[in-house]
């Protein structure tokens, strides 16, 4: 069985791309999830992350096929924020290969993307669905709160079990088409 990790800033972060990490293969997978629980100390801590995973990885004997390093731009430069990332590891080795993804702006950038998934958890829950959002997804600055906001108007809360629900029900080919940047991400996780 394929086995990644993934070293994440958000408890909503590791519900969805969890399950669009499924997604993007067709083959069984377990994920390993490390969170570091706000923005902020994610480029503090993700190397002791990576750590613990070539520890796992060597003295427990799980075979770690690939980790993910995910965070949000957040308005940043996303090429300066992979560059930091690379550089911070750039003397160290891992027994797995380690990819760096950046997300454009934020993870609700590719829940967005999905109206169809989006309805297809409001429906059940309050018998709403939700209208597309006509915008370039990768330019809203806060499509966290765009997405509460979709969210809150058809009588739904935002949680990470619906973040992992959007995701579940999401078309990683529309996420794709809408949110470019998502390319670099499905075709790491597919590479293998």
């Amino acid at each position: 069985m394929t086995t990644y990790g993934i070293v994440v800033e958000g408890y909503y972060d590791v519900a969805a791309l969890t399950e669009i990490i499924k997604k993007c293969l067709s083959n069984e997978i377990e994920i390993i999830s490390y969170t570091c629980a706000t923005k902020g100390p994610l480029m503090n801590k993700f190397q002791g992350f990576l750590d613990l995973l070539d520890l796992r990885h060597t003295k427990q004997g799980s075979h770690i096929h690939k980790a993910f390093v995910v965070r949000d731009a957040d308005n940043k430069d996303p090429n300066e924020l992979l560059n930091k990332m690379r550089s911070k590891v750039a003397s160290r080795t891992y027994p797995f290969e380690v990819k760096f993804i950046i997300i454009v702006q934020e993870l609700e950038t590719w829940l967005l993307a999905d109206e169809e998934a989006i309805s297809r958890v409001t429906q059940p829950r309050s018998g709403r669905t939700v209208a597309r959002v006509n915008e370039n997804l990768e330019l809203i600055s806060q499509p966290k709160e765009r997405l509460k906001k979709i969210l809150f108007d058809a009588k739904v809360a935002y949680t990470p079990e619906v973040a992992r629900e959007i995701a579940k029900e999401s078309d990683p080919s529309r996420i794709e088409y809408r949110c470019p940047r998502f390319r670099e991400f499905r075709q790491a996780v597919i590479d293998c």
